[in-house]
């Protein structure tokens, strides 16, 4: 009870974030509140660094508690419509269809041949036109919440389920390094999880416990599991294939085990196989089309495009082609120099997100559980930062037009990079000089 109670000041800071998430689900639908909404993500933020600060200065103490708020936190969204993202829409769209006994890969929600699922979910649906962009893993998680019951809240309820596993696997992982367990808090705590996966219900969470389960068992010498985990995540989405030249590195002696990898993820697209072409014309669609937030391809863009052109699609390629081979490069230098197999991997995630031409908020989930092992000032300030990007729905909500404004990334993004490199520099120059 002493330990508990030297911990008041810690429970009161994770008080005052539930008072928030309070405020935020009585907005009601976000998109129409966004002033608001970023109002009460203020002092949320505030405590949550407060938090942070509190577990790192502090001597041990209980972890239960934290946990317990960060279930609190996330079981109070967990029941608000989502309204800053209609994603979870599609998932409920796809696991109805699969019920169906159709090919989701086959029909766009708008095709007749689907005509017949249509209910009062389709309307929230966006994109109708694009068939479904997620792959066979993502695809059987819908199937099996939709079988239990077809509705936004089991979605969002099973993905929270997930998450709550990923928090306890990096409770698994802190120990594994020898790190204070409660630095959980860190990702549990944040604000961005709890409004991206209880409030918006979004898939990435169930993609990035896989591939960190997979980096916890590689770690531990378990490399066959790692292999089944890493073609789970792979399954589950695309981006866990960028990790996969360092499973090549740590898996020497056996790099035979990666050819299961490949066997299992061919597998686990046979079932939609029938789809043909169409498997992956959604994917082509996003990975052409789709661009939002994005400041330093944006830079690349307007760099290379003819000023003379509304929009120049050589000048996109060229971009997109140049981003992917920084990319490239940030993957041979993180297999290279990357002794701490976390680290590289947070690396090449976190240079993915700052070369994306497509940069929504959930996509930092990705890099979210790192936090927990490398609080990177910089990451911390865009987890909260790139709500700011959220302002497009506020513009389309009064004017009905998709219209990004130039200084949401000047404030997310100029803080950041001087951030992530200004610090670095001036504790070199202080080594120097000291």
């Amino acid at each position: 009870m002493s330990g508990l109670r030297s911990q008041l000041p810690l429970l009161l800071i994770g008080l005052a974030i539930e008072a928030a998430w309070c405020w935020i689900r009585g907005l009601g639908p976000l998109q129409t509140q966004i002033p608001w909404f970023w109002a009460a993500l203020l002092p949320a933020f505030a405590a949550y660094l407060a938090a942070a600060w509190w577990i790192w200065r502090r001597p041990a103490g209980p972890l239960w508690p934290m946990l317990v708020l960060a279930l609190l936190f996330r079981l109070t969204l967990l029941v608000s419509e989502p309204s800053l993202s209609d994603d979870v829409y599609r998932y409920v769209w796809d696991g109805r269809v699969q019920l169906a006994h159709i090919n989701p890969y086959l029909y766009a929600p708008e095709a007749p041949e689907v005509t017949h699922l249509r209910d009062g979910l389709y309307a929230g649906i966006n994109h109708k036109e694009v068939s479904t962009i997620y792959p066979p893993l993502a695809q059987l998680f819908f199937l099996l919440v939709c079988s239990l019951h077809p509705s936004l809240l089991a979605m969002k309820g099973a993905l929270v389920l997930v998450e709550l596993a990923l928090v306890l696997l990096l409770v698994r992982i802190l120990r594994q390094r020898g790190e204070d367990t409660r630095r959980v808090l860190l990702y549990a705590w944040n604000p961005l999880p709890v409004i991206e996966v209880a409030g918006s219900g979004h898939l990435d969470v169930l993609a990035v416990f896989l591939l960190l389960l997979a980096l916890y068992w590689l770690e531990a010498g378990r490399r066959l599991p790692a292999v089944w985990a890493g073609a789970a995540a792979l399954l589950a989405k695309f981006l866990p294939a960028l990790a996969l030249p360092l499973f090549w590195r740590r898996l020497r002696g056996q790099r035979r085990l990666l050819w299961w990898l490949l066997l299992l993820v061919g597998l686990g697209f046979f079932p939609y196989a029938g789809a043909g072409k169409q498997l992956f014309a959604g994917l082509q669609a996003y990975l052409l089309k789709w661009r939002f937030n994005d400041a330093f391809f944006s830079l690349c863009y307007q760099l290379l495009k003819d000023p003379a052109l509304g929009q120049d699609e050589a000048a996109l390629h060229q971009a997109k082609l140049l981003c992917a081979a920084l990319l490239g490069l940030v993957v041979l230098w993180a297999c290279w120099r990357g002794s701490d197999l976390y680290r590289a991997t947070f690396a090449i995630l976190g240079a993915y997100l700052l070369l994306t031409p497509t940069l929504h908020p959930w996509y930092l989930m990705w890099v979210l559980p790192f936090f927990v092992l490398f609080p990177v000032p910089a990451w911390l300030f865009l987890s909260s930062a790139i709500f700011l990007a959220y302002n497009v729905l506020s513009v389309y909500s009064s004017t009905g037009l998709w219209e990004e404004r130039p200084w949401v990334l000047w404030a997310e993004f100029l803080p950041f990079y001087l951030l992530l490199l200004g610090l670095p520099l001036y504790r070199f120059l202080k080594r120097r000089t000291g």
